[in-house]
């Protein structure tokens, strides 16, 4: 009976040594989730720039060097002059910035499908295939987009296609005859640019394009 007593201690024993390992590894493990879903969260915006009534904040974001930007604007303009301005996509040249190519792929009223080429000093252009989804409020336009794969329209020899694009162009209506803007953007430009240099200029894209974007009301209030 004692030998029993002592064989069963010995099995206990040696089962908690066993589970130890695994409770201490599920234990690591739980740890580092909890680290991975503390690293997910979205990085706060940081203001870059504030200029001209135009607003610039960049963020970092998970799995991508490069950062995103959001611009904010107030433009006096009724949202249905802002909403014509970008509506006319081969305009868009004339405003948006560093875009040297713009046509319509698909006209959509919901779901329109365009094509951009972009340039940059001192290495090659860069293309990306636009697919916007619109939203429409009376007080409120909502132009969620990402850069996607097209068989009708593939890579331009000599021009990198981009391997990433997201964002969104807000428009609200402020009263009457004001309009705040809103233009947030996340993009891979591709091929082997350093992100360190793209995030120089990252600032640049919104400021530019909002700071055009006003100078296109006369010609849209007609």
């Amino acid at each position: 009976m004692k030998y029993q007593h002592k064989l069963m201690a010995f099995i206990t024993a040696c089962a908690l040594v066993a589970v130890i390992p695994f409770y201490a590894a599920a234990k690591e493990e739980k740890a580092k989730d909890a680290q991975k879903t503390e690293v997910k969260k979205d990085h706060p915006w940081v203001l870059k720039k504030n200029k001209d009534g135009i607003q610039v904040f960049v963020r970092d974001v998970d799995g991508i060097d490069f950062k995103e930007f959001l611009g904010v604007t107030v433009m006096d303009a009724p949202m249905a002059v802002i909403d014509k301005i970008i509506s006319d996509v081969p305009n868009q040249v004339n405003w948006m910035c560093d875009t040297i190519e713009s046509k319509v792929v698909k006209n959509d009223p919901v779901n329109p499908i365009q094509y951009n080429v972009v340039t940059a000093p001192l290495v090659s252009n860069r293309d990306v295939v636009i697919q916007t989804h619109i939203v429409r409020t009376p007080t409120k336009i909502v132009r969620t987009f990402q850069g996607i794969n097209l068989d009708s329209v593939p890579p331009r020899k000599g021009i990198v296609r981009m391997p990433k694009m997201v964002g969104v162009w807000m428009f609200e209506a402020v009263g009457k005859n004001q309009t705040k803007v809103t233009y947030q953007n996340l993009a891979d430009p591709g091929g082997s640019l350093p992100s360190g240099l793209v995030n120089m200029t990252v600032v640049k894209m919104p400021f530019v394009t909002l700071q055009n974007m006003k100078l296109q009301i006369p010609k849209f209030s007609k």
